[in-house]
């Protein structure tokens, strides 16, 4: 049996649990290992995690309890870094363009371009369902449904090939954005 990675409350604080099946089981309490109390920490021992999670996963019988989707908190409450692809698809460049006025812009691939990426802060992850106030200055804010993949194990210089040996799995994710207080420069 699969499982997945959440954080949760159940009164004691953010913890890091695993859903097996309808269950939810808290990941320090059923491996013995107190690191596993947060996501972070689960992430700091990807390897033997994975493993001993998915034994747990497997054996979840009557382990934890039912789950309350109200405790349900973000994945991972203080990732240590957000890292965002820009424009990493047609049709978002094109509205994009279309929304600042702008005509359609080469294919940045066919130019010779690399891909170009952001960071977000650490502190604008929210858990599902909270309210996030919209900053005054901003009359533009938009929203994206993004794709979020959560690295699992430290890499530098991957190959393509061996990319996706680095995800710990992935969540949705909402990317806010106040159009109007960011800039880039159009494509040459």
């Amino acid at each position: 049996m699969g499982y997945k990675l959440v954080t949760y409350d159940a009164g004691k604080g953010p913890r890091a649990g695993i859903i097996a099946g309808a269950r939810l089981i808290d990941a320090a309490d059923a491996s013995g290992n107190a690191a596993y109390a947060t996501m972070l920490g689960i992430l700091a021992d990807w390897t033997a995690a994975d493993k001993r999670l998915a034994e747990l996963a497997a054996d979840a019988g009557t382990k934890g309890g039912a789950i309350d989707w109200k405790q349900i908190l973000a994945p991972v409450p203080r990732p240590g870094a957000i890292y965002c692809a820009g424009a990493n698809y047609g049709d978002h460049v094109r509205e994009m363009n279309a929304a600042q006025g702008r005509g359609p812009e080469p294919d940045p691939h066919t130019l010779g371009l690399k891909p170009w990426h952001f960071i977000k802060s650490v502190h604008a992850v929210v858990g599902p369902g909270t309210a996030v106030k919209i900053p005054p200055a901003t009359k533009k804010m938009d929203w994206e449904v993004e794709l979020a993949a959560v690295i699992g194990t430290k890499a530098k210089n991957v190959s393509e090939a061996d990319a996706l040996k680095h995800v710990a799995g992935y969540t949705v994710s909402n990317d806010l954005s106040a159009r109007d207080l960011g800039w880039r420069p159009p494509v040459p």
